[in-house]
């Protein structure tokens, strides 16, 4: 059986699991650990199939398979009730978490998330959101910077790459990019009523925040959105310590 690498910090009494996004593996969240409250919360980081400690672990890299091996860790680790948080493509993964799982999911918290329906994209852009993934670092870069506002040097979005490639295999990332695109289950969430905490940031996508709207708050009767102000698609590395603030401000309430 395969075993779901992951990184805990803190012992707290409260229960988080955090996956990471598309561009790179739970080492994304570094930057936010040392504003963690690690006494009342315990933390844990899981690397999805083909990144980070999950590296040569394959898989069909999918929604459902990601919540088993989600599921398969808590369990491991004797957590009956938790909450959890995902970042963009896992911020769908967390979704259906709370549809499959309602009575053990006591919170979701969804970062700068694809929503329920999907992300379905041209053809044009698939195909250069394809290359990025396999092996067009200009491709790559330049999606960085779009979901950033082009408001940083070429060296923020160079290190990601670098770390992307280095962080997983190019097959894991090639299918999690169809996975968040194509799949749907916004039939299922709609009256969820689960505490959820949509996180934007000022800078992202274009058309992230009305998107999250016509989603997130129609669908979710207990549904906020609040913003990084200073950050993009990544306010976890733009602005760990605001991020770290409104996670557990918001675990703190629920």
């Amino acid at each position: 059986m395969d075993i779901i690498g992951y990184t805990q910090v803190g012992s707290g009494e409260e229960k988080v699991l955090v996956l990471h996004n598309w561009f790179g593996d739970c080492k994304s969240y570094d930057p936010m650990i040392p504003y963690l409250d690690a006494k009342k919360c315990t933390y844990v980081f899981m690397d999805l199939r083909g990144y980070g400690k999950s590296k040569e672990i394959r898989g069909v890299y999918s929604v459902d398979e990601a919540v088993q091996d989600a599921i398969s860790l808590v369990d491991t680790l004797q957590w009956e009730k938790f909450h959890v948080v995902g970042h963009s493509m896992s911020g769908m993964i967390v979704q259906k978490m709370a549809v499959d799982h309602f009575s053990r999911v006591r919170s979701v918290i969804a970062i700068t998330p694809v929503p329920a329906c999907g992300s379905p994209a041209p053809a044009e852009i698939m195909e250069f959101l394809e290359q990025a993934a396999l092996n067009n670092d200009m491709n790559a870069i330049e999606a960085i910077e779009l979901g950033t506002g082009h408001r940083y040097s070429n060296l923020f979005a160079k290190k990601m790459v670098n770390h992307w490639r280095e962080c997983s295999l190019a097959e894991a990332r090639s299918a999690y990019l169809k996975m968040y695109a194509y799949t749907d289950f916004s039939d299922l969430v709609k009256g969820l009523e689960t505490p959820l905490l949509v996180i934007s940031g000022k800078y992202d996508y274009e058309g992230a925040d009305e998107m999250q709207k016509e989603t997130f708050l129609k669908w979710y009767p207990n549904a906020r959105i609040q913003s990084c102000e200073g950050a993009g698609h990544y306010p976890m590395i733009e602005t760990p310590v605001h991020l770290a603030s409104l996670i557990e401000q918001f675990l703190q309430k629920n």
